[in-house]
């Protein structure tokens, strides 16, 4: 569940915690009709940032929602979040509507999924959700010379977000009823020597909950091991959040 809390408590929990960060937005740029990047600037002295790391804004007086933050800057105080705009919720309209000049606010948290530095192989796996950590893990790979590889579930009105920030990986059709089935399906069809070069690689797994589960038990089956795989659950149907 994400958090809501009545006014007054969610006032008085930010008192104490130790630091919030307040930013303005410097830019937005939608990557598709439903994808929006967002850039955020502010001041960040004591900021530990890691890849992945999450942010919780403060959408209004009483509820909150996680959102990746990626390509943090210290250089330029910025960083910036990739929102899917899934029209299904209040997180998604409070993100339809930020517009630059808009200050925000928001809490850091751990990265859910970390980028393994001694892997030199990186394999992604998701959707819409998952482009923003995505996009980050692949800058990073590629300026160390390593390979990334994996596949999307994806509307195919969003599939301009990838060209437009040049993540080169694949994409199936997202399946509701389904979920993983046309990413393993594409697995399956995979050539044989293909997944004999990328069965040992890092494979990290994010987005829908049904999905990743369905395909995390997909690769532990064809032999991967568990500690090869990272996962975190973004969202579920029927679940508040969005």
């Amino acid at each position: 569940m994400m958090p809501k809390l009545p006014s007054p408590l969610a006032n008085a929990i930010e008192k104490e915690i130790s630091k919030v960060y307040e930013v303005t937005v410097e830019n937005t740029i939608m990557l598709s009709d439903h994808v929006k990047k967002v850039i955020l600037k502010g001041d960040f002295p004591d900021l530990d940032f890691v890849c992945g790391n999450e942010a919780l804004f403060k959408i209004n007086a009483n509820e909150s929602r996680h959102y990746a933050i990626t390509d943090f800057s210290r250089e330029t105080n910025t960083c910036q979040v990739i929102f899917y705009l899934n029209g299904k919720g209040i997180g998604s309209s409070w993100a339809m509507n930020l517009q630059t000049g808009d200050c925000l606010k928001f809490i850091t948290d751990h990265a859910q999924i970390k980028y393994d530095f001694n892997a030199s192989q990186h394999f992604f796996f998701g959707d819409e959700t998952s482009i923003g950590l995505y996009e980050s893990f692949g800058k990073i790979t590629k300026n160390l010379g390593n390979e990334y590889f994996g596949i999307l579930e994806m509307k195919e009105e969003n599939h301009p977000a990838l060209e437009n920030i040049r993540l080169l990986i694949d994409v199936v059709p997202a399946d509701t009823l389904f979920p993983a089935e046309n990413a393993i399906e594409w697995m399956e069809n995979m050539h044989p020597k293909c997944w004999e070069m990328w069965k040992d690689a890092n494979f990290y797994l994010t987005g829908r909950s049904k999905s990743l589960q369905r395909f995390k038990q997909y690769l532990l089956n064809r032999g991967v091991e568990a500690a090869q795989i990272q996962s975190a659950c973004y969202w579920e149907s029927g679940r508040t959040g969005g």
